[in-house]
């Protein structure tokens, strides 16, 4: 069922403790009365229609993963699936409890799931649609039998899937502008072009900021560069918070605070922790880049 509402790969986790299960360090709010998880990935794929840059135009780019809000869209699928589940087999609403873009740690639970396996860039690859993916989980109140281990799906070994890369220097760590990537599935956050554009840091350093481009939204270098993510893989249409390619980063940094939420309200990008001042600092550095 989850498969026929688009997502990409399904995959149940049991028993399930959220209190206890040391892979997910997940407290006790979520309870422990889902002996199951499902877990699921929905893919946004590299299908994304091309956009010419508008000539003699300063522009701020919006990367594909964020062209539609594909968390909401996540949970929209989930939500309708645990109708579904509940008209079928019982059980309340609050049981069937959604994990998406949430303080749950979501790779740790991707990897005991077996939905994909962390490579060197520290993003979880799976089989279908490499990384090009975002996760979500439901919780579900009744006992199903635990997804058996795929070959080369677990991970007694460490990067079982980046074999095909050169261990010292792999595409992901040469592909990253400031040295990010470590390659050993860690990210040096004080260097990562995309944490600061998620609106952390108080500033930007200067070696960043130089290595900025014309990006408002999203760094991609190292799942480009990934040899998993280089085939055709077809995304989920979306109607969810939709935004073009390209805006203009002089236009979006004079917004006021509240012009600037209801502009990027219901997108990937009206999250509370990017916020106004993070939107305008981001179009601020797009708009100085060369």
């Amino acid at each position: 069922m989850a498969l026929a509402a688009g997502f990409v790969r399904v995959r149940i986790l049991s028993p399930f403790d959220p209190a206890q299960d040391p892979h997910t360090l997940i407290s006790e709010s979520y309870q422990a009365g889902a002996p199951s998880l499902l877990m699921a990935a929905l893919p946004y794929g590299n299908l994304q229609e091309t956009v010419p840059i508008p000539p003699h135009e300063q522009v701020a780019y919006i990367a594909p993963f964020a062209q539609r809000n594909y968390y909401r869209e996540g949970v929209k699928r989930l939500q309708k699936l645990g109708a579904t589940l509940r008209t079928l087999y019982g059980g309340r609403r609050s049981d069937f409890r959604i994990l998406c873009n949430s303080p749950v740690p979501e790779k740790p639970l991707a990897q005991a799931a077996g939905l994909g396996v962390l490579g060197r860039n520290g993003l979880i690859i799976t089989p279908e649609a490499g990384s090009l993916v975002i996760i979500a989980a439901m919780t579900l109140p009744f006992f199903l039998d635990q997804d058996e281990p795929e070959p080369g799906l677990h991970q007694e070994e460490p990067f079982p899937w980046c074999v095909y890369c050169d261990p010292d220097q792999p595409p992901c760590v040469r592909a990253c502008p400031t040295g990010a990537v470590r390659g050993d599935g860690t990210l040096e956050l004080s260097r990562c072009i995309q944490w600061y554009a998620s609106g952390h840091g108080r500033t930007v350093p200067l070696e960043i900021a130089r290595n900025w481009g014309n990006r408002l939204y999203g760094c991609t270098e190292c799942q480009d560069a990934c040899v998993h993510n280089q085939r055709t893989i077809p995304g989920v249409r979306s109607s969810e918070g939709p935004l073009p390619a390209y805006l203009d980063p002089v236009a979006l940094a004079a917004l006021s605070d509240e012009e600037l939420k209801a502009r990027f309200k219901g997108t990937a990008m009206g999250l509370s922790w990017l916020g106004p001042q993070g939107i305008r600092r981001n179009a601020r550095l797009a708009a100085s880049s060369p």
